[in-house]
């Protein structure tokens, strides 16, 4: 598998947290139980043939597919796209073609990946470290959430309060300081890697290292019970330069258009 297609596997894997999936061709189709857009993720899961004519072309048809699925079901959504699915022609019109078809670009993210972690060239902060398995836990992570993802306080908590979700293999870990939650982060062993997801420290505690000590807390628990792999992520803006000096290295990058 190469580095691309290890990170966008893992994606799709760690995606399937937030509620059911199906699927149509070219597609993973996640519907969660919240009408939020974010987590109502229509995933690009193939490659996107070149060919254009004048009804458009593949990737068009793939966003109707998707539109007309979360529409029937009353939901705003998104649509993931990993760019190596992506011909040059395609590349070049993305954002035409998601702002014809009423989508606009939220965010853009590089694929990154590692071997493992670097040996420790600092002294990180001590922590408590819990993993998210009860109702206080599942509180806390959705305030962290809320704080550092601009997820509206309401919908965090109505995404993450099911103790069921929690059964899933996504691993989430919160790092805590005289029994405050100030960071976490979760981790998925899947596709002959493990990802990193949902890195967040409050505001007023970045700056000291958490995010790097909750991060290697999470992925040596994987390891310890036997985890094998390189460590796959999606930077956001504000951790690029964390994980650069971590070792990742960019593999791919993804978009990701949103309804209003």
């Amino acid at each position: 598998m190469r580095p691309w297609e290890r990170n966008a596997a893992n994606l799709a894997a760690s995606l399937s947290f937030y509620g059911p999936v199906s699927f149509t061709p070219g597609l993973r189709l996640i519907t969660s139980r919240v009408a939020y857009s974010v987590f109502n993720i229509a995933l690009l899961d193939s490659p996107v043939s070149e060919p254009y004519g004048p009804m458009g072309g593949e990737l068009e048809r793939r966003i109707e597919a998707a539109a007309a699925h979360y529409r029937s079901r009353n939901r705003p959504w998104s649509f993931w796209i990993c760019e190596s699915f992506l011909g040059p022609h395609n590349s070049r019109r993305l954002l035409r073609i998601f702002e014809a078809c009423g989508l606009q670009c939220i965010a853009e993210s590089p694929g990154m990946e590692a071997e493992d972690f670097p040996p420790l060239k600092r002294r990180l902060p001590e922590l408590e470290y819990r993993p998210v398995s009860d109702a206080a836990t599942r509180a806390d992570f959705a305030g962290i959430v809320s704080q550092c993802f601009h997820i509206p306080p309401a919908v965090a908590d109505l995404v993450y309060d099911s103790e069921a979700d929690f059964h899933a293999p996504l691993e989430i870990w919160m790092g805590y300081h005289e029994g405050q939650a100030i960071t976490s982060a979760a981790v998925i062993h899947a596709a002959d890697a493990i990802g990193i997801y949902s890195v967040a420290t409050l505001p007023l505690w970045r700056g000291q290292g958490l995010a790097e000590a909750v991060m290697r807390h999470a992925v040596n628990d994987v390891r310890r019970r036997g985890g094998a792999g390189p460590l796959v992520l999606q930077s956001s803006p504000s951790g690029y330069e964390l994980y650069r000096r971590l070792g990742f290295r960019r593999v791919t990058r993804y978009f990701v258009f949103a309804t209003n």
